[in-house]
């Protein structure tokens, strides 16, 4: 079975020929070879054994996991479980029992060294492929939980475009709202300057008002007065006049009598003389009655009424008498 390594990190080798070749990380070498092209380069195999940190041997073990794992072949480690025992069973024990008459003791007690280690390598690979496994079951899980968490995030961010969109233009109607609400308080100012001015205006005009209405009310109460002061006398006057009617009445009545038992001739002589003089006097008092009915009010009109009657009522009784 040959023998391969790995190159696991860049290593610089300067051949017998001082020539540098530079082998880089994956590079497989078989049997201690490097092959570049077409040109084969052999490595020193003291070389490969004392750097294990750039150099690792490759199991076929491993090689077939690997090689599982590329084809996609379903559930990789546990069929590499069983394919490793038939494989070490049927090939390499026939391989082993070739090799080993022509092998040296020491060579023998290294292989088995060796392969001692290459066991626990695989444990430890088989150990790790399981870690592995499980581990990319959690990354799937994650990443489905990641998948979800992003729609969530894009949806949430829709949600969010279009609250935005929402706001701004909620934003540009509270704008507008702000300038027609500034423009009325501007127009709200104008008038409200315009209403104080008016109102000052009115103040000035409602004082000059009330002073002429107080000066006119004066003039009107000092007239009521003068027309109550007048009123009253001739209130005076008018009942003066309604005694002396009544006495007038009574005197009448009394020469009436007076004229019936004394000398009929005589007596209406100067029955007619006297009832001319009341006929004269009744002509001043309804001179006076008439001016009574210049005033406006109910007692003045009131008497006036009863005075104008009365010396209706004395003048035909006069008249008759004269007629008489």
């Amino acid at each position: 079975m040959k023998i391969k390594h790995k190159v696991v990190k860049e290593f610089q080798y300067l051949s017998p020929d001082k020539k540098i070749f530079i082998l880089k990380i994956g590079a497989i070498l078989e049997e201690y070879i490097y092959k570049v092209k077409t040109e084969l380069i052999p490595i020193d195999k003291a070389i490969i054994d004392n750097n294990p940190e750039f150099f690792e041997v490759i199991d076929w073990k491993a090689e077939l996991l690997t090689f599982m794992r590329a084809e996609k072949m379903p559930q990789p480690a546990q069929l590499g479980k069983k394919l490793i025992p038939f494989f070490e069973d049927m090939i390499m024990s026939s391989i082993q029992h070739d090799t080993v008459p022509s092998m040296d003791p020491a060579l023998m007690k290294d292989v088995e060294r060796r392969e001692t280690e290459l066991n626990t390598f695989k444990r430890d690979l088989d150990r790790r492929d399981s870690d592995l496994d499980s581990r990319d079951r959690r990354i799937k899980d994650k990443e489905d939980e990641i998948d979800v968490r992003i729609k969530r995030v894009e949806k949430r961010e829709d949600e969010y475009k279009l609250d935005l969109k929402t706001i701004e233009k909620k934003d540009d109607e509270l704008r507008s709202r702000t300038r027609d609400i500034t423009e009325k308080e501007l127009d709200l100012q104008e008038k409200s300057q315009e209403l104080n001015e008016r109102e000052r205006n009115l103040s000035r005009t409602a004082l000059s008002s009330a002073k002429e209405i107080d000066s006119k009310y004066a003039e009107l109460q000092s007239k009521i007065d003068s027309d109550l002061a007048d009123l009253s006398k001739r209130e005076k006057e008018l009942e003066l006049g309604f005694k002396k009617i009544k006495e007038l009445e009574s005197q009448l009545e009394n020469n009436i009598n007076e004229i019936a038992e004394t000398n009929k001739s005589k007596i209406y002589s100067d029955l007619e003389n006297e009832l001319r003089g009341i006929e004269s006097d009744i002509r001043d008092i309804d001179t006076i009655a008439n001016s009574l009915a210049s005033f406006n009010h109910p007692v003045v009109i009131q008497v006036g009424g009863e005075l104008t009657r009365a010396i209706k009522k004395l003048r035909e009784r006069v008249d008759n008498n004269i007629i008489n």
